[in-house]
This record gives structure tokens, C-alpha cells and sequence, in this order.
């Protein structure tokens, strides 16, 4: 990045902190997407929906204009939960006051869109915790799975004794985790000749510092297809430290019948039943050594893959979602006349 480019960058990191909304929301809610908006909410509509606090930058747009309709808040995260928790933990002094202060800029606009909201959806009962103190329309409705399914797998000894780590790493706290991953577990495979493939967007730097005289850390970057990925190890990796919430890629793992190797403390939004399908410790050294321990335990693995995927298949399926769906949204009358949802 050249100086022009990266005082643009500093100037629009200044103005989003300044702004009293967050930097995500700041850079979505371009003047296109107003204008867009704005024409859109000429129509009648049952229903607004704001996917994520991200979204929410254009809400005095939204409020302005819904007329009769409904808002809708579908949230991925308590972000004014989990967002002051994950700044506090950053190492760097000034990464951590930056983001602490996009943290408070995040709480306060989520709040916002609680309270606009007529009814607040979230994805796991911790979530739905935090956001009935501020609400009293709230309810849990797990992710719908609409990715690629494995309908069969047999580990065998024919599958390289590796282990997939499937994630976006651009966001700073994504990658401490991925710091902590690479400094406690890596090591722990290395002795034992395993593999850890890291499949997602890392920022050059990262990767580049992170690989160095790792000979048994692989990263693969942004791939069009990861079914060769995870057809090519033996567990899927979930050890986030830094985020919280319901972690989707457990669904990526589990039905494409990837066995799951994680952390307790990462599993919110999964049921006992499911975790007890799952191998899991405490701590980043003991889940290095579990991975380690049972690696090689064929059987183990394939009892694992396959009772988690019948176990997601029933709670995480199209089924299951739209009847949790129709519960809370009964059929409108104004379907009739074509009126419908705007996301």
C-alpha cells in the first residue's frame, strides 16, 4: 500500500470510529445502497429484514421509510456481547483500543436495531440470553444447511494423517486465533508427523510469517471447491478462542462426515448429543494431544463422522428450519396482494 492509499485508509478508519457506527456498517452502507434502499421502500412490504449489525448502517433509512412493516433482526452474534470480550483479549495496546472502540460503536447500533425490531431472531441460546434483557420478542432459530453434503465415508488408512482448518482469517482476532493455533498445536502434529491444512483468505504477512520452518502447515488460500479438502483429512479443527458464538464451519465439516476436533469453550450453540459425537478438550495443548491420540483410530473417527451427521442432518436440515420458521412467522395474509420480505 502506497502513503495516498494508506492515509485514505487511516482517514476512513478515523471517520467510521467518529461516526458512533461501526467500521462494517460504515463501509456497507455505500450511497448506492441508500438510493437503491430508498426506492425499494417505495413498496409495500410485510416484513424488513437485517441480516447481521453490519447491515444495519442505513437504519434511520429503514425506520424512515418501513410504513407498515415489520422489521426483523436476524443476528449472527451478540456483537455487543462477544465484540467488548474479543478487544479486550488483542495483545497489541493499539489494535486493542481501536478495537475496543469499534466494539462500543458495535454494541450501541445493534442496540438500535433491537430496538427497532419486532422480532429478534438468533442462532444459538446464549445469544438468545444476552438479547432478551433488551427484548421480548426473541427467539433461536439454528442455521438452515444449504451447502454440499457426503451421503457416504469410510476413513481408512488410505486418508493422509491430516487435519483441516476451514476459516476467513482477515479480522485481527481471527488471526490470534490462528497465532495461538499455529504456536500450541502445530508443534504437538509436528512430533507425531500430522498435518494441518488451512483452507481460507490469510493475509499475506500472516501466512508468510506463520509458515516459516513449519514444513507440516500448509496453506492453501481461497479455494473454489474445498470437497478435496475435506475428503483429504481426518478431522475437521474448531479451536476459536476469540469470537464466540456458533461456529458454521462445524456444518461444513460434519456433513461432509469430517470427524471434529475442538474446544469445549467453542461449541456454543451445539447440543450435548452433538459434542458428545465430537472429540474435544479444555485447552489448545490437550486438544493438540487428543488429535494425536486419535488420529489413527480408524474406527473411532468413522463412529464419530457418523453419528454427528445423522445428528445435524435432523436439526440443521430444510425441514427442520422451515418449521421453526412458520412458528414465528405465521402466513400473511398480504402475500396474497404480493406483498412479501425485503433482506
Amino acid at each position: 500500500m502506497d502513503v495516498p492509499q494508506a492515509r485514505s485508509s487511516v482517514a476512513g478508519l478515523a471517520r467510521a470510529l467518529l461516526s458512533g457506527i461501526c467500521k462494517d456498517a460504515t463501509n456497507l452502507a455505500t450511497p448506492e445502497l441508500k438510493d437503491a434502499l430508498v426506492g425499494l421502500l417505495e413498496q409495500e412490504w410485510d416484513w424488513i429484514v437485517i441480516d447481521h449489525a453490519n447491515s444495519a448502517g442505513l437504519l434511520q433509512a429503514v425506520e424512515s421509510n418501513r410504513k407498515s412493516a415489520s422489521i426483523c433482526y436476524v443476528a449472527h452474534n451478540a456483537e455487543g456481547k462477544a465484540r467488548p470480550e474479543i478487544a479486550m483479549k488483542i495483545g497489541n495496546f493499539f489494535r486493542r483500543s481501536i478495537m475496543r472502540l469499534d466494539a462500543e460503536n458495535y454494541r450501541r447500533l445493534e442496540l438500535r436495531v433491537v430496538d427497532a425490531a419486532d422480532v429478534v431472531l438468533c442462532i444459538a441460546d446464549t445469544d438468545a440470553s444476552y438479547f432478551s434483557q433488551y427484548h421480548r420478542n426473541v427467539h433461536v432459530i439454528p442455521p438452515v444447511y444449504l451447502g454440499t453434503t457426503t451421503a457416504a465415508r469410510d476413513i481408512s488408512e488410505d486418508c493422509p494423517r491430516a487435519v483441516l482448518l476451514v476459516g476467513s482469517f482477515d479480522w485481527v482476532a481471527k488471526q490470534e486465533n490462528l497465532e495461538s493455533i499455529v504456536r500450541v498445536i502445530v508443534p504437538i502434529l509436528a512430533r507425531s508427523g500430522i498435518t494441518l491444512n488451512v483452507v481460507g483468505s490469510v493475509p499475506d504477512s500472516v501466512r508468510q510469517r506463520l509458515a516459516t520452518d513449519r514444513p507440516n502447515l500448509k496453506f492453501h488460500g481461497l479455494v473454489s471447491d474445498i470437497a478435496e479438502a475435506l475428503a483429504g483429512s481426518r478431522g475437521g479443527l474448531v479451536a476459536e478462542d476469540l469470537g464466540g458464538g456458533f461456529k458454521l464451519k462445524v456444518l461444513d465439516y460434519a456433513f461432509n462426515r469430517v470427524p471434529i476436533f475442538g474446544l469445549n469453550r467453542a461449541m456454543g450453540g451445539t447440543t450435548a448429543e452433538e459434542r458428545r459425537a465430537m472429540i474435544l478438550a479444555d485447552d489448545m495443548e490437550s486438544l493438540g494431544t487428543a488429535i494425536v491420540q486419535n488420529i489413527d483410530n480408524l474406527p473411532k473417527l468413522n463412529q464419530s463422522q457418523n453419528r454427528l451427521f445423522d445428528l445435524v442432518s435432523d436439526r440443521f436440515g430444510m425441514k427442520s428450519g422451515i418449521g421453526r420458521l412458520e412458528a414465528v412467522f405465521p402466513k400473511q395474509r398480504k402475500a396474497e396482494s404480493g406483498a412479501g420480505a425485503l433482506v
